[in-house]
């Protein structure tokens, strides 16, 4: 039986919610150490990130290390780039800026197998399947793949309930910088105005039996983020983690000056 958005969410990555780890850099041994240090999931950012094609069985394969679950947001809706993304092995897609129903229907049909979907298949050379070792992974992909969209401007908000409709999407993921940007807004002034907003993405999500995700803001932590009913929370990112960690130690040690 295909199993529930939620269901399918807690068998990748453990009890809702869940915390992802946002990988940009599109290192394999970023993606180890994040696995390792006991990240539950982890979205590899192949729209504004560095994860080429190329890169990806081995980012994938540092994930599997210590069994963390895995999205690829991809940079387009493009069925190669899908494709490639869960050849390699991802246990779903998080598809940016859908607006409409149709292109929230049109995306999940891409990460599909039929009759569900259209996506092709060469199961015994790609690493997804086992280079064709595992004899169920068509049969059992569409129930289990999480596909995902993201809702992040004006336009997609307007038709979140008719995208939470669509049979074939399992999440709705709210990116509060780019829903700021199409609204007019500023997301460190307007925290409240993106609270409302998530919530009425949590609500046609629940309602339609889907699940929620976010990213962060300032004003919005984690805790709030997840109080507020999302189901997988963005907590952390290889390039912020760098690059806190050695601003607030470099300011440290000038301060001793």
């Amino acid at each position: 039986m295909p199993f529930l958005a939620r269901e399918k969410l807690e068998r990748l990555a453990g009890p809702v919610p869940v915390g992802c780890v946002w990988l940009g850099l599109g290192s394999a041994t970023a993606a180890e150490i994040t696995s390792l240090s006991g990240a539950r999931m982890a979205v590899i950012d192949g729209e504004h990130g560095e994860a080429t094609a190329l890169r990806m069985p081995d980012i994938l394969r540092g994930l599997a290390v210590g069994g963390c679950a895995s999205l690829v947001r991809v940079g387009d809706l493009g069925h190669g780039t899908v494709k490639r993304a869960l050849d390699a092995g991802a246990d779903g897609i998080l598809f940016p800026q859908i607006e409409s129903a149709e292109a929230a229907r049109a995306a999940a049909s891409s990460a599909l197998f039929p009759p569900e979907g259209t996506r092709g298949s060469a199961l015994g050379v790609v690493r997804a399947a086992g280079f064709g070792t595992e004899a169920d992974y068509k049969t059992a992909w569409n129930d289990r793949a999480l596909v995902a969209v993201q809702i992040e401007s004006v336009a997609g908000l307007t038709a979140v309930n008719r995208i939470a409709e669509v049979g074939t999407v399992d999440m709705l993921f709210f990116g509060p910088y780019d829903y700021a940007a199409s609204a007019g807004l500023d997301p460190a002034a307007d925290t409240d105005v993106l609270v409302a907003v998530l919530a009425e993405i949590v609500e046609a999500a629940h309602e339609h039996g889907k699940i929620a995700g976010v990213f962060p803001w300032p004003g919005a932590d984690i805790a709030s983020l997840a109080a507020a009913g999302a189901d997988l929370v963005a907590i952390a990112s290889d390039v912020r983690a760098i690059a806190d960690t050695v601003a607030a130690a470099t300011a440290a040690l000038e301060a001793t000056r």
